[in-house]
C-alpha cells in the first residue's frame, strides 16, 4: 500500500470551465489574430515572404470567424505553415451559402462540420453560382490540409474530458497526459471506429483512466491496447447478441474460444486493406486476450464508477469470473522465447555493404554517387536524408532503440569524468544521454567515443545552420517544425530506409536481402559483438538499458561461426594433444587472474583456480599438467638430472646401510615415478612434434571388471 491519493475515476483530466466557448477562443487569440483582416503586417507565415499574408474573414457570423482565425494560429503555433488559401476558400464557401439561399444548412460550429457535410454544400453553392457541379476532390484536398487544425478546435471547444472524443491525438489536444519522452504516433487512434455504442463508451472511459492513472503509457495504448479492444468490438459485432459476452457466465468460456478462433485468421486483424499475413502470431493472440481481460477485470474492480459512467449498459452484469475466462484461452505462456538467431544479426558482410552505400542515403536527390562494393562500382542517386543517414550510424554504433535516437535531446553529451576519463587513457569519450523511452528505471547514458561524438556534432551544425538556433531534438522533423518542436518521424524513419533499401540492394553473406526498415537488428548485431568479446553481463545489461539481464540474453544471437570459434579456442587445453599455441596474451590472462603461480618450468597447471594442489613437486605425474615440445630441452635436462640423482642417492644408501635401497622406499618411489613419467612425454613429444600434451606422464590404471550383482524383488513389508 502507498500513501498517494487514489486517481479520480469520474473526471478524466483537466476541463475547462463552463463559459462561452467563444470567449475561450478569442482569449487564445493575440490582438493581431482578432478582426475581419488578418495578415497583412504579420510575418513567418509558411515559405511566403513577410506582407504576403492576408485572411479576409468579413461578413461572417462571429463565431466562424473566431474558429477561422484560431484554426490559422494553431497552424502557427503548430510550427506547419498557415494554410491561407484553405481558410480563404472555407470563409467563400460560408458566405456564398449566405447568398445563396443555404445559411440553414451550415453547422452551428466548424468544429462540427464534416467532409460530407461541406462537400455537399460546396456542391449546392456551386452549381448556384455557376451553373456546374465543381470538383469533388476540391474538399477533400481542403479537409486534408486542415485536418489537425479542425481536430485542434474540437478539443478546444470540448467542455467534458478528453477521453470523450472519437479520436484521440496529443499534438491537437494537450490535455492528453503523456511522458517526458513519449515516441508519439502521428495518427493518434480512434476509440470512435467501435461501431457498437456501449462498447465505445466503455472503451473510451477504461482506456482514459488506464492512461491518467500511469496503469499504461501512451504508446502502449496505440500499439496494444485500443487495436485489441477495437477488434473485440468488430468480433462482437458479428455475434447475434453483442451483450452476451457480459452475461451469463456459463456462455464466457466458449464466447472467449470463439474470439481467439476469429482473431486467429489474418483477415480479421486488420481493417487497413493491407494484405493480410499468412499467419498470426501465438504472441499477439495472447496480448489481445490479456488486454480484454484486463478491460473487464477495471470495470469489475471499479463498480460504483462502471456504474455512474456506464449507466444501464450490459456491462453491468459481469462477475468476477468473466476476466478468468478470458485468460484460460491464452496457450503456451509457459513455453520459452525463441532464441535469437543469425537472422537478427547482422555480419560483416552486411555492415561493410551498408557503409560503402550511406553516402548515396545523405547526399542530394537525384545526385549521382559511385559507391564500391565487393570490388565492383556501383551507381546510386542520392537520397537527400542527411539525418537518416546520421541515425542509421548511431543506430550502428551504440545499439540504441530507434525511439531513443528519433527522441534525443540536443545537447545529449557530456563530458566524462572520473574514473571513466582515467581509463580512455587519452582517447575522446563522452556520456551520451540517449532518450530512454521504454524503461522508466532504466539507466539513460553510455560512454561513447569520438567516432559516435563526430557524428552528433555534425547533426548539430546541421540544425544550426537550418533553424538558425538550438531545437529540442537532435533530429528535428524536416517539414511543417518551422519552431523546431517535433522529432523526426518514426513512420519517415522507416520509409525512407526502406527506399533505400530498394535501391541499394544490401545482402548477407548467405545471399538473402536485408530491410534496413528493420532497424532493432543493428541494436541484437551491437548487443551479440560486446556479448563475444566478452562483455560480463552485468555491464552488458547495463549497457543496453535493460532492467534484468533475462532480456538482455535474449537479444545475443547465437551464431553458430562463434560457437564453433569458442569451441576450437579450447583446443588449446584439451587431452587429446590437439595444438596448443602459448601467446603473451595466455600468459597475461595468468597474471590478470591472479593465478602465476601455475606458471611452472616445465609446462603449465591446469588447475582450477578455486582448487589447491598438494603434490608438491610431482606435476609430471598429475593428469592436469600440460606441456608442449618448448619445454623438451628442460624436460630432458631434468630427466638426466633425476637419474644422476637416484644413482647418487641409492651409492651412499649401500654405503651407509650395507644393503641396497629398496623399490619400496618412499623417496625413491616417488623419483622412479618421475623418471617413468618423463620418459612417457619425452617419448611422444618425439613422436607427435607440436603437440599439446595434456596428462600424459600419469600413469595408467586398469579399469577394474565389472561386479555381477543379483538383484532380488524387495521383500514385502511387514504390518505393524
Amino acid at each position: 500500500m502507498t500513501d498517494e491519493p487514489p486517481v479520480s475515476l469520474v473526471s478524466g483530466g483537466p476541463r475547462e470551465p463552463a463559459g462561452d466557448p467563444l470567449a475561450r477562443l478569442e482569449s487564445d487569440l493575440p490582438h493581431a489574430w482578432r478582426g475581419e483582416i488578418i495578415g497583412p503586417d504579420l510575418t513567418g507565415h509558411g515559405n511566403r515572404p513577410a506582407g504576403s499574408f492576408t485572411l479576409d474573414l468579413r461578413d461572417l457570423p462571429d463565431r466562424f470567424r473566431l474558429e477561422l482565425a484560431w484554426m490559422a494560429h494553431w497552424q502557427l503555433l503548430d510550427g506547419a505553415s498557415v494554410m491561407v488559401r484553405q481558410f480563404g476558400r472555407i470563409a467563400h464557401l460560408l458566405r456564398s451559402a449566405a447568398r445563396c439561399g443555404y445559411a440553414d444548412r451550415l453547422p452551428a460550429s466548424l468544429a462540427s462540420w464534416s467532409e460530407a457535410d461541406s462537400s455537399r454544400l460546396h456542391a449546392l453553392t456551386g452549381h448556384a453560382e455557376t451553373g456546374r457541379m465543381p470538383s469533388p476532390s476540391t474538399m477533400r484536398v481542403l479537409h486534408s490540409n486542415l485536418r489537425y487544425a479542425h481536430l485542434a478546435l474540437h478539443a478546444r471547444l470540448h467542455d467534458g474530458p478528453w477521453w470523450e472524443l472519437d479520436r484521440w491525438l496529443p499534438r491537437c489536444d494537450p490535455r492528453i497526459p503523456l511522458r517526458a519522452r513519449e515516441p508519439l504516433r502521428a495518427a493518434g487512434c480512434q476509440p470512435g471506429n467501435a461501431r457498437i455504442p456501449w462498447v465505445r463508451e466503455a472503451i473510451k472511459w477504461v482506456l482514459g483512466m488506464q492512461l491518467e492513472s500511469g496503469e499504461v503509457t501512451w504508446s502502449t495504448l496505440v500499439t496494444n491496447r485500443m487495436p485489441a479492444l477495437l477488434r473485440l468490438d468488430r468480433w462482437m459485432g458479428s455475434l447475434p447478441d453483442p451483450a452476451a459476452v457480459a452475461r451469463d457466465i456459463a456462455d464466457a468460456p466458449g464466447l472467449a474460444a470463439s474470439f481467439r478462433a476469429w482473431n486467429e485468421i489474418p483477415a480479421n486483424r486488420t481493417t487497413t486493406g493491407r494484405e493480410p499475413t499468412a499467419q498470426v502470431a501465438v504472441s499477439k493472440v495472447n496480448t489481445d486476450l490479456l488486454v480484454i481481460a484486463g478491460f473487464l477485470a477495471f470495470m469489475l474492480d471499479n463498480p460504483d464508477e462502471t456504474r455512474r459512467m456506464l449507466p444501464r449498459s450490459p456491462w453491468q452484469a459481469l462477475t468476477p469470473l468473466h476476466p478468468g475466462a478470458w485468460t484460460r484461452q491464452i496457450r503456451g505462456r509457459r513455453r520459452k522465447p525463441p532464441a535469437v538467431t543469425e537472422d537478427h544479426y547482422l555480419d560483416d558482410h552486411t555492415l561493410t555493404q551498408l557503409t560503402a552505400c550511406l553516402p548515396a542515403l545523405g547526399a542530394p536527390a537525384g545526385q549521382p554517387v559511385p559507391v564500391t562494393c565487393g570490388g565492383r562500382v556501383r551507381e546510386l542517386t542520392g537520397h537527400g536524408q542527411p539525418q537518416v543517414m546520421r541515425m542509421l550510424l548511431l543506430q550502428i554504433l551504440t545499439g540504441r532503440r530507434a525511439s531513443e535516437i528519433l527522441l534525443c535531446a540536443f545537447d545529449c553529451l557530456s563530458p566524462a569524468t572520473g574514473r571513466a576519463l582515467q581509463a580512455a587513457e587519452g582517447e575522446h569519450i563522452a556520456r551520451f544521454h540517449y532518450a530512454q523511452s521504454k524503461i522508466g528505471q532504466a539507466p539513460d547514458t553510455i560512454l561513447v567515443d569520438a567516432e559516435v561524438v563526430a557524428i552528433i556534432e555534425e547533426q548539430r551544425r546541421w540544425v544550426l545552420e537550418r533553424f538558425g538556433t538550438a531545437t529540442p531534438f537532435l533530429f528535428p522533423q524536416r517539414k511543417a517544425n518551422r519552431n523546431g518542436g517535433k522529432p523526426f518521424p518514426r513512420g519517415t524513419y522507416a520509409e525512407v530506409l526502406a527506399a533505400f533499401s530498394e535501391q541499394a540492394q544490401i545482402t548477407d553473406s548467405a545471399g538473402r536481402p536485408v530491410r534496413l526498415s528493420h532497424t532493432h537488428r543493428f541494436r541484437h548485431s551491437r548487443l551479440t559483438r560486446l556479448a563475444e568479446l566478452g562483455l560480463p553481463i552485468h555491464v552488458l545489461q547495463r549497457y543496453a538499458g535493460h532492467a534484468n539481464p533475462t532480456m538482455s540474453m535474449h537479444y545475443i544471437a547465437r551464431r553458430d561461426e562463434h560457437a564453433e570459434q569458442a569451441f576450437l579456442a579450447t583446443r588449446k587445453f584439451r587431452a587429446d594433444a590437439s595444438p596448443v599455441a602459448f601467446t603473451r596474451e595466455d600468459h597475461d590472462t595468468l597474471h590478470l587472474f591472479q593465478r602465476a603461480d601455475r606458471i611452472l618450468p616445465h609446462g603449465y597447471c591446469l588447475l582450477p583456480p578455486l582448487q589447491s594442489c598438494d603434490k608438491g613437486n610431482a606435476c609430471l605425474s598429475c593428469g592436469v599438467f600440460v606441456t608442449d615440445d618448448s619445454h623438451q630441452e628442460v624436460l630432458q635436462q631434468q630427466l638426466d638430472q633425476t637419474d644422476a640423482l637416484v644413482e647418487r642417492t641409492r651409492a651412499a644408501f649401500a654405503a651407509r646401510h650395507g644393503r641396497p635401497m629398496p623399490e619400496d622406499n618412499v623417496w625413491l618411489a616417488e623419483r622412479l615415478r618421475e623418471r617413468q613419467a618423463l620418459l612417457r612425454l619425452l617419448a611422444v613429444m618425439r613422436t607427435a612434434p607440436g603437440r599439446a600434451l595434456q596428462g600424459v606422464g600419469a600413469p595408467t590404471t586398469a579399469r577394474p571388471e565389472p561386479v555381477p550383482v543379483q538383484l532380488s524383488p524387495r521383500p514385502p513389508r511387514s504390518g505393524l
